[in-house]
């Protein structure tokens, strides 16, 4: 019975995982929004994303209450919500990178990067509940290393490669990011599961981490575009040449590309602010850089939340809907030890570029082939699965 709830929900997952991936990129793209650029703000389209996954939950709750589930069975305990205030604050920074990637590249480019971490979980079980490291293991991370290689060698065989489908500096950095915060959910949920009262259910669950996600999120957005404010981060004294024809004069009109050069001089390799400049123009300026999004960091959490276009909201709110699905999924599965099922919550990597496909995007055969050996190696880990009884944690440490 036990591997008969694991299959179904991990189909659910797989399905609500990818679903998300596509929704997250179609909100961040203009010709599925109706408008000629992306006005919202990835901290933006977070905070809509964990009110959305909020209010499913509470939801969800009020049914359960309904149907007879006591209050008590609310509050899942000190220890336990110290675990969840953690998770949330890791799942709000991962959430603000899932809406920054898709931005400018497809998911079936980034998505297999995103999921390296999975190959470190046989370590992380070691380290936790003891679990053995077997040889299958080693083969699985074998297979992601050559997985993740495979598209990078169209650029040695065929000469080219589509510039869309080279990560910069910027993307890898939240690569990273994104593979250290999803790491310690994992983990963190299992924890959150051990040291939760007995009787608190998932949707319980769900609502504190997504109660402390909107604390965190709401943080962010009021704090960050006052700090950008106070240090003048969109009036820069000087800005290198190339990031400023890139960055800068590419993205924007042409009265305000007209406005900047007015008041930025090229000197050297730099464009110098000119001195004595009124209030005004200090305002202009400001707006002009926050509407390219010039300072990268802080153009995370800028505008407003009640936007003028409503469509990438829609998307977002069924990416909530979607997340609450798999968020209730994980919660119900993090009792048994993550080893066991987390590499299969993956199989919707493999599938991702033949949905790309549908969508008229450029998938090449190399891309094809790195995310199914990608995948096929987070999945290896646990192909002798008749060797291995599963197990709930708490059975384990009782």
């Amino acid at each position: 019975m036990e591997w008969i709830i694991i299959i179904v929900w991990l189909s659910i997952i797989n399905a609500s995982l990818g679903g998300q991936y596509v929704l997250n990129w179609m909100a961040n793209q203009p010709k599925y929004i109706g408008a000629d650029k992306v006005e919202i703000s990835p901290g933006v389209m977070t905070w809509w994303r964990e009110i959305s996954k909020l209010l499913w939950a509470v939801i969800a709750v009020i049914i359960e209450v309904i149907r007879g589930k006591q209050i008590k069975y609310l509050w899942p305990g000190k220890i336990s919500i110290l675990v969840i205030a953690i998770c949330a604050f890791t799942g709000v920074i991962e959430n603000i990178g899932f809406f920054y990637l898709p931005r400018y590249y497809s998911p079936h480019i980034y998505a297999p990067y995103i999921n390296v971490y999975l190959a470190t979980l046989p370590f992380w079980g070691k380290f936790l509940y003891n679990a053995q490291i077997r040889r299958e293991h080693w083969i699985g991370i074998t297979l992601v290393v050559i997985g993740l290689a495979i598209p990078h060698l169209e650029k040695y065989i065929r000469g080219t490669m589509d510039p869309k489908a080279v990560l910069d500096g910027t993307a890898l950095l939240w690569i990273l990011i994104i593979n250290c915060c999803l790491c310690s959910q994992h983990v963190l949920n299992n924890k959150t599961v051990q040291t939760a009262l007995p009787g608190v259910g998932p949707n319980a669950l769900v609502v504190w981490r997504e109660i402390f996600k909107m604390i965190f999120i709401w943080t962010a957005l009021i704090l960050f575009p006052l700090i950008a404010l106070w240090t003048n981060a969109n009036v820069p004294d000087s800005v290198p040449v190339n990031t400023f024809e890139t960055r800068v004069l590419e993205k924007a009109s042409q009265a305000d590309k007209e406005f900047l050069l007015s008041n930025y001089t090229l000197t050297g390799g730099e464009y110098v602010l000119k001195s004595d400049l009124s209030e005004e123009a200090e305002v202009r300026i400001e707006a002009i850089m926050s509407s390219v999004e010039y300072h990268r960091f802080y153009s995370l959490f800028s505008g407003s939340i009640i936007p003028t276009n409503w469509w990438p909201i829609l998307f977002i709110v069924i990416a909530g809907l979607s997340g609450y699905i798999y968020s209730y999924g994980f919660f119900n599965l993090s009792k048994f030890s993550a080893h066991y099922w987390v590499p299969y919550t993956n199989v919707y990597l493999a599938l991702l570029p033949f949905v790309m496909l549908l969508f008229g995007k450029n998938v090449t055969g190399f891309q094809i082939a790195g995310a199914v050996v990608v995948t096929a190696g987070l999945m290896v880990g646990v192909s002798d699965v008749s060797k291995n009884k599963v197990e709930e944690i708490e059975k384990k440490h009782k």
